[in-house]
């Protein structure tokens, strides 16, 4: 019995989650999660108590698939650059897949939430180090195989990359000059050529 509620849950928060994915936090009203989560307002809170812990909820269901994604592509078996490109690849398929423009939630996030939110804007931080600790580790592992200079700083470079899917991200949101976004790309990673 426990199983059909768990996957109920996962659609319900799949449901908002891309319902605040599109509209963001604050045009998303408790209409529009009812409607997209077919709940009834008292049922939304007694599951979740209110607008607030179902975003919060939804982001770190979000996030929870990203990052496992990420480490698929990361740590896959190619070379360690061989997965860092892969990883841009996969975003360019993303990003010429995405004809709503929704771009990345938690990028959406902290462009919308003021950073008065302690909360929501630490949440957002400790996941996106999560990702930024993954990128390390691989560069790490390049600089160990030979394919990364030894002198170069794994952790600046995973911070730039980083600041680079950020940057990505708010201008596939405003362009839609999908080769200009595969220059910017190259132009990244020519950071890591030997």
């Amino acid at each position: 019995m426990a199983r059909p509620q768990e996957f109920e849950h996962d659609e319900v928060l799949n449901n908002a989650m891309q319902l605040f994915w599109r509209k963001g936090y604050a045009a998303t009203s408790i209409k529009d999660l009812t409607e997209v989560t077919h709940l009834q307002p008292g049922s939304l809170y007694g599951v979740f108590k209110s607008k607030r812990c179902l975003f919060l909820q939804s982001l770190d269901f979000y996030f929870l698939n990203l990052y496992s994604l990420i480490n698929n592509i990361l740590h896959s078996d190619q070379a360690p650059l061989e997965r860092i490109y892969s990883f841009f690849d996969y975003f360019i398929t993303q990003a010429e897949n995405d004809t709503d423009r929704k771009s990345c939630l938690l990028v959406n996030t902290l462009l919308e939430i003021p950073s008065e939110d302690k909360q929501i804007n630490r949440q957002v931080a400790e996941m996106f180090l999560k990702i930024e600790k993954e990128f390390s580790r691989v560069l790490v592992e390049a600089q160990e195989k030979g394919d990364l200079k030894k002198q170069a700083d794994a952790e600046a470079l995973a911070k730039m990359l980083m600041s680079g899917i950020f940057g990505l991200q708010v201008y596939n949101r405003m362009q839609v000059d999908q080769q200009g976004l595969k220059k910017i790309i190259k132009n990244l990673l020519f950071t890591l050529e030997k």
